[in-house]
């Protein structure tokens, strides 16, 4: 998208602060890099979301904060706070829109949208230089609607369901997602949790900052999906708040269990066919199917016993699923080795 396509959309589909958003960021342009500014109005937003409930990080990004308010002078300083202001602002008018109900009584749908995206590009930001272009949002709705289908019996089923984005850019995919929820008529602040990832610092403090606003339960990872690598991680308010390390721990709990329970009548069923196999006798070939019956029994609820009786041995239970080749490793995996151990 051009900026002067970007403008035409700014003008037709911002609201009152989005624009006065735009306006204050512009206003530094006289003595800063509008891409520093931009950067640096995330990045502080998402500090201090962060340093008031992650208090295990705290002095580091302390520490950080400071170092970026040292650049600017003290009339600068005091636009940020503003600037965060009408951010919450504009998302409080969009969630204003989605509280409203049709003639059928059903969610209305739409009232979500990516604002720090759509602002990025707004201010002509996004370029053949920086390679940052995000997706518009009504693509990432579609997408998200297609994607997401019928999600109730999952959520009715397990609880929650779990959104995973090895590239998340601003976090417009995600917000689409719950925004498909709300369509749904689900609450997307219960019923998903995202595991976002993105190499560009900037595009993680976006995703944090706006995914924070909207209460989204999530992980924000800075790190690279391809090599694993993860430098550093954000958790929503949401996610701290709502308890959501034990509510992740108890579904890979669960999820483990069901493998291992699984494996182990697999086994059974080989031993099965093998004993049947290499039975002379129907006598004795039934009398061993009764045995094994029993064994499989016995095998699988020693197999549930253990799992379920030994949770301190979730770690161990992880790392052996992971290396018997059942799936292959992924980041996502790396990040719940992180997160949950």
């Amino acid at each position: 998208m051009s900026k002067k396509s970007a403008q035409r959309k700014h003008d037709l589909t911002a609201d009152s602060a989005q624009k006065e958003l735009v306006k204050l960021i512009q206003s530094f342009s006289h003595s800063h890099r509008l891409h520093t500014v931009f950067s640096d109005f995330v990045e502080l937003s998402a500090l201090a979301i962060s340093n008031s409930v992650d208090r295990a990080q705290f002095e580091t990004r302390e520490k950080r904060y400071l170092e970026i308010v040292g650049k600017y002078e003290r009339e600068e300083v005091e636009r940020f706070p503003q600037m965060l202001g009408l951010l919450v602002e504009s998302f409080e008018q969009r969630v204003a829109v989605v509280g409203k109900q049709t003639s059928d009584g059903l969610p209305v749908s739409g009232g979500l949208t990516d604002v720090l995206g759509e602002t990025y590009m707004m201010l002509g930001l996004g370029n053949d230089r920086t390679g940052q272009f995000f997706t518009p949002f009504s693509v990432s709705r579609m997408m998200s609607m297609m994607v997401m289908g019928d999600v109730g019996a999952e959520v009715a089923c397990r609880g929650f369901i779990r959104v995973n984005e090895p590239a998340c850019g601003a976090g417009g995919m995600v917000i689409a997602a719950a925004d498909s929820l709300l369509a749904a008529g689900t609450n997307y602040q219960q019923a998903m949790h995202a595991t976002c990832i993105d190499i560009d610092a900037c595009c993680v403090h976006m995703t944090y900052v706006q995914l924070s606003l909207l209460h989204v339960p999530a992980t924000v990872v800075h790190g690279n999906a391809l090599s694993m690598q993860v430098w550093g991680t954000w958790y929503t308010p949401a996610h701290i708040l709502g308890g959501w390390t034990f509510k992740l721990r108890r579904r890979l709990e669960a999820d483990l269990l069901r493998e291992t329970v699984a494996a182990e009548r697999q086994r059974v069923a080989e031993v099965a066919e093998m004993h049947e196999i290499e039975a002379e006798a129907a006598f004795a070939a039934e009398a061993e199917t009764s045995d094994v019956a029993v064994l499989e029994r016995e095998r699988v609820s020693a197999a549930v016993e253990r799992s379920a009786g030994d949770r301190a041995s979730l770690a161990d239970l992880f790392e052996q699923s992971l290396a018997s080749g059942a799936r292959e490793r992924t980041v996502f995996d790396t990040i719940d080795q992180l997160t949950l151990f």
